[in-house]
């Protein structure tokens, strides 16, 4: 994350990663928000559409008057983007596998970038088995990652059913309701608030990676829930989202990887709001942030009585998510040999040309 002026911030962001199911984003959804007007890349493996993003976007760091700009981070390699949002509404995006969007009303509504004229198709044509054997290998490896995965959230879901039970759900509600209260003014007469859907954290080769700086950019007050077994947040979390979306506040709703359905955090740029998960795969600590412990709002003795089911979990967990990264890092180096050949046969003249042409468009230059 870095900070541009004290109008323009920019920030990091997933748009999807690995799931239980196989890879799951919200490209689609992101394309589709009101105000955006999305740009779709559609290319091949290394190709230079990171660069091509990374660039672009540090170009409008040093136009933009003020705003957001998101980077949006390919889950498989972090340090490789898919996507970069503008505080002009203009969405970037790789729009090819496993992530592939299409135009509906082309110019009228999306703009496509392709870079299908810079490869040397003669030279793709020839090592062709190759790029396919390569391509059906990182797939393979992909799909045994998922599968491991699958298993760990099955059980991370288990646990948060039984801390769910556990749970004082009048107590939280009450306590939310004074929360979202004191935290989020109403108004009335507005609009419902528009969503950003967005994952702060994800499954990658390195581990989970955890777009914390994020937070601390776009707000000044921060509340993290610290909850081992994310019942008392998810709850607490999607109570305030609901709460933010009826009076009008826009949202980067964040979710998590391993159950779509749950919010992780709650961030609320309109009034320097962030209300988080900690937890041990996603730990956070932020300088002056406002702590509150779920434990208060659970039945100690009803969950001491889960306690050693509830440590078995975790710990197979662990482990399963360990093989995860792990598939993940041997499929990525797979992704590296394929991108090899896109490489060799990619005129980066090309790309760099189609750059300019874009950013003269962007940005008025």
């Amino acid at each position: 994350m870095q900070k541009t002026s004290a109008k323009t911030v920019v920030v990091d962001f997933f748009l999807g990663a690995l799931a239980p199911s196989g890879f799951s984003g919200w490209f689609a959804q992101a394309a589709a928000e009101p105000g955006t007007k999305p740009w779709l890349i559609k290319a091949g493996p290394g190709c230079g559409k990171s660069t091509f993003l990374r660039r672009l976007s540090e170009q409008a760091a040093e136009t933009a008057g003020g705003g957001r700009i998101e980077r949006i981070h390919c889950s498989s390699d972090p340090d490789s983007l898919d996507g970069v949002r503008l505080p002009s509404g203009d969405l970037l995006l790789d729009a090819t596998a496993p992530h592939t969007l299409d135009c509906k009303y082309p110019d009228a509504a999306e703009r496509v970038v392709s870079f299908y004229h810079t490869l040397d198709h003669g030279y793709l044509a020839v090592h062709s088995e190759e790029i396919l054997r390569a391509g059906a290998e990182n797939t393979a490896l992909l799909q045994r990652a998922a599968a491991d995965f699958a298993f760990a959230c099955g059980l991370l879901q288990r646990r948060r059913q039984l801390a769910a039970a556990c749970l004082n759900a009048d107590k939280l509600d009450r306590f939310t309701a004074r929360m979202a209260t004191r935290l989020i003014p109403a108004r009335r007469g507005v609009k419902r608030g528009i969503q950003h859907i967005r994952l702060l954290s994800a499954p990658t080769p390195a581990g989970i990676t955890v777009y914390s700086d994020t937070v601390s950019a776009l707000a000044r007050r921060i509340y993290a829930i610290h909850d081992p077994y994310g019942a008392v947040s998810a709850r607490m979390i999607s109570l305030l989202a609901e709460h933010a979306a009826r009076n009008g506040y826009e949202a980067c709703v964040c979710r998590c990887a391993s159950d779509q359905s749950k919010i992780d955090h709650l961030i609320l740029p309109e009034l320097g709001l962030a209300v988080v998960t900690s937890n041990p795969w996603h730990p956070m600590d932020f300088a002056g942030q406002k702590t509150i412990h779920a434990a208060r709002l659970l039945d100690g003795s009803a969950l001491a009585s889960h306690r050693g089911v509830l440590r078995f979990q975790k710990r197979i967990a662990g482990q399963l998510l360990a093989r995860t990264f792990q598939l993940q890092a041997e499929a990525k180096r797979l992704h590296d040999k394929l991108e090899s050949y896109y490489v060799h046969a990619t005129d980066f003249a090309g790309v760099d040309a189609l750059r300019e042409t874009v950013a003269s468009e962007l940005f008025d230059c």
